[in-house]
């Protein structure tokens, strides 16, 4: 009998490191806006809690609205440097001067000014990542078409994504800052950060150049809003995109919520000092690294998607253990968790710590693969190619919603008291981060399990991405004769 051998066209291994290495700037740019920026502003700089997250949520907003925007521009466009790269050369140095100015040291400014000085470098920060990161991201589906090897592509970007982020957190902590509040610190940060960004984004983009040749060449289409409306909406009735974004959406929610609240824990919580733990940083991207690593490894031959869902599922049962068990201390008979200062919590939370975030990227890698494959199946179903718009409708809806949940952190800020007049610092190491704590717990356990739940809806396996592939001409076919 006659064996059919599909084998997908793959990307080099260099090619595949260049284009994970550009995930050094977006690990840089999230470590900022997710770990520094919220308690930078609020408790260094004095503005108040809501005032500096609606400024977040704003620029979030504006975001969200150049991703599709930026996504079909560059679907579409047709130049010698192909599709992506124009835009990710334009971006590189605004992106990594916005960076810079985001933290720079604003003086003596009112409240109102300090505000709008926020907003802007926001805005310019988001936009320019926009214009590298949509098209660098849209290039992963184009450079590999094989089922397994997209994890190591996905696996990769997560590994340099967190290099990148969890870096710039360590020597930010072990170097810069002699306390989450300490304003001259920030300024250094502010600039490493700046050529860390600079640094990703033009060794990545330079070291991709040359396969542009190689890179899918688009019809030469025109941009009329109505054509464009109808392929949309085509392109994006795909039953597994619709899963994927629906699970993203309630996520995005919790994830805007939780921007900067572990630098608020590790202040008033756990009572730390940014050198006492700036070793975290690198156990939990040495954890997610190997993870990342492992990732092709532990879904050969297996289906990502219930790979994915049996790893969240876990991420949610461990992942606010430790704020349960201290807040349940005051009220049981034993001890449910180290007292603060001990060797015993330190080791318990950098444990913790390098688990979840490793875990937690698996998942996501997982995830990231999976879409990849939504790719193939509608260019077999409408005839395009359009990594952009997939990916950017997605991040799109995401980020308006992850806006509302930075919008809500500051109402959280400042309902639990943080912005409250005389607030004392007793007081905000014991009542006000208690009830942080307790919102937090709440939202990080019920979203996150609903989220996990819609991701068992795709169905996109391994034999269907095969049959997309073969349909399309992305394999070389050998016939073998068997007995």
């Amino acid at each position: 009998m006659s064996e059919i051998n599909v084998k997908a066209q793959r990307a080099r291994t260099l090619t595949m490191l260049l284009y994970g290495f550009g995930s050094i700037s977006v690990g840089i740019k999230n470590n900022l806006l997710g770990y520094f920026l919220l308690i930078y502003y609020n408790q260094v700089l004095g503005l108040n809690g809501v005032l500096t997250a609606s400024a977040m949520a704003i620029a979030l907003v504006v975001d969200a609205i150049s991703d599709p925007l930026v996504g079909v521009w560059s679907d579409r466009v047709r130049t010698r440097w192909g599709r992506r790269h124009p835009f990710m050369y334009v971006a590189i140095l605004p992106f990594a001067a916005a960076y810079y100015f985001v933290l720079r040291d604003p003086g003596d400014l009112t409240e109102t000014a300090l505000y709008f000085k926020l907003l802007f470098w926001l805005i310019v920060l988001r936009l320019s990542m926009t214009f590298y990161e949509v098209p660098r991201g849209a290039l992963g589906p184009e450079l590999s078409k094989d089922y397994d090897q997209r994890n190591t592509l996905a696996g990769l970007s997560m590994a340099f994504g967190w290099l990148g982020g969890a870096g710039i957190a360590f020597v930010a902590q072990q170097f810069f800052l002699d306390s989450y509040l300490d304003r001259a610190g920030y300024q250094q940060l502010a600039f490493w950060g700046g050529l860390g960004i600079f640094i990703g984004c033009a060794v990545s983009s330079l070291g991709l150049h040359r396969e542009i040749p190689k890179l899918h060449v688009p019809p030469s289409r025109k941009l009329h809003i109505k054509s464009m409306l109808r392929e949309g909406v085509e392109t994006l009735s795909n039953r597994s995109w619709i899963v994927l974004f629906i699970a993203g959406c309630i996520y995005s929610l919790l994830v805007g919520m939780e921007q900067g609240m572990g630098t608020y824990y590790n202040q008033f919580l756990w009572q730390w000092k940014p050198s006492d733990i700036a070793v975290f940083a690198l156990f939990q991207a040495g954890c997610v690294i190997v993870a990342s690593l492992l990732a092709p490894f532990i879904a050969m031959g297996r289906d990502k998607k219930k790979i994915a869902v049996i790893i969240f599922l876990i991420t949610i049962a461990v992942g606010q253990l430790p704020l349960i068990l201290r807040l349940l201390d005051p009220y049981v008979a034993f001890s449910t968790f180290p007292a603060n200062g001990t060797t015993e919590i330190w080791w318990i939370l950098l444990l913790h710590a390098g688990f979840t975030a490793s875990i937690g990227a698996l998942g996501f890698i997982f995830i990231a693969s999976m879409g990849m494959e939504i790719v193939e199946e509608v260019q077999r179903k409408t005839n395009r190619r359009e990594e952009g718009l997939l990916g950017t409708v997605n991040s799109f809806v995401h980020k308006l919603i992850g806006a509302g949940g930075v919008f809500i952190s500051g109402l959280i800020i400042t309902g639990v008291g943080f912005d409250a007049p005389g607030v004392t610092l007793e007081e905000l190491q014991g009542p006000v981060i208690t009830q942080f704590a307790f919102v937090h717990i709440c939202l990080g356990l019920s979203f996150p399990i609903v989220s996990t739940l819609l991701i068992l809806f795709y169905n996109i396996d391994r034999h269907g991405h095969e049959n997309n592939i073969s349909t399309l001409g992305y394999v070389e076919v050998e016939s073998e004769t068997g007995g």
